[in-house]
């Protein structure tokens, strides 16, 4: 289940990972990052949400009894003070049909008791994600809210109209919907498409580009908004 060498930093997903454990850490980095994944990983609850306040990411694994912070705290914090439903899995030592429903209540979506298997939880995730975001269409091909996205020549379509986009705005469109409804870091996006080596500047002319030539504005369904200190947000309005 090893990523393929033509898979594309966009296609990757980027996990955020608390757990204090060094050995436990080590195993989970290895296998996803092996497994096409880009992590992130902190020890201290505290610090790990203090990193969800100026970047994003696909998807989190969280232990509960962690220092400073507990995983739970976290998750509560998560959907309660970010209002974020980026999805959430619990990976912990407790297993309690109490703790279990706690955090499934609390806004986990999934919640495995350790010692976790390998491609158990590889499987969860990849459900999460895929529950996550859309579905392709075809290979390089996005189908998100009725907008269409081809990789092959850089195409956006929604119903009858088509916008042809230079690469990196593409590609910043395609992302900005693929987190439709959640904030999107400056940083998720530099890492992904410029491999860091954007300036904030060049990162926003991007996305402006993108609004004005997809018309992502409120009167077409659409508003896509500036978070400052942090990047951008993307939703579908009535």
């Amino acid at each position: 289940m090893s990523h393929k060498s033509g898979d594309t930093p966009a296609s990757r997903p980027r996990v955020a990972l608390l757990e204090d454990s060094p050995e436990e850490a080590q195993a989970a980095i290895e296998l996803l990052t092996h497994n096409g994944h880009r992590v992130v990983h902190q020890k201290s609850g505290r610090v790990f949400f203090e990193m969800l306040q100026r970047d994003s990411f696909d998807i989190l694994i969280l232990d509960w009894s962690v220092p400073e912070l507990s995983g739970y705290e976290v998750l509560r914090r998560v959907r309660d003070n970010l209002r974020s439903n980026v999805p959430v899995v619990m990976l912990t030592a407790r297993g309690s049909e109490f703790e279990v429903v706690q955090a499934l209540n609390g806004g986990a979506d999934d919640y495995l008791v350790k010692p976790w298997r390998p491609f158990e939880l590889l499987a969860r995730l990849q459900v999460q994600l895929r529950s996550g975001r859309s579905q392709p269409a075809a290979p390089g091909e996005d189908e998100i809210e009725g907008w269409h996205f081809s990789a092959a020549d850089q195409t956006v379509r929604r119903g009858t109209e088509e916008f042809r986009l230079p690469l990196k705005e593409f590609e910043v469109a395609r992302m900005l919907f693929r987190h439709l409804g959640r904030p999107l870091s400056r940083e998720h996006l530099n890492e992904t498409l410029w491999a860091r080596q954007a300036a904030s500047r060049t990162i926003d002319t991007h996305v402006s580009r993108v609004r004005s030539r997809l018309g992502l504005t409120i009167d077409r369904g659409f508003q896509l908004q500036a978070i400052y200190g942090f990047g951008y947000r993307l939703d579908r309005v009535a």
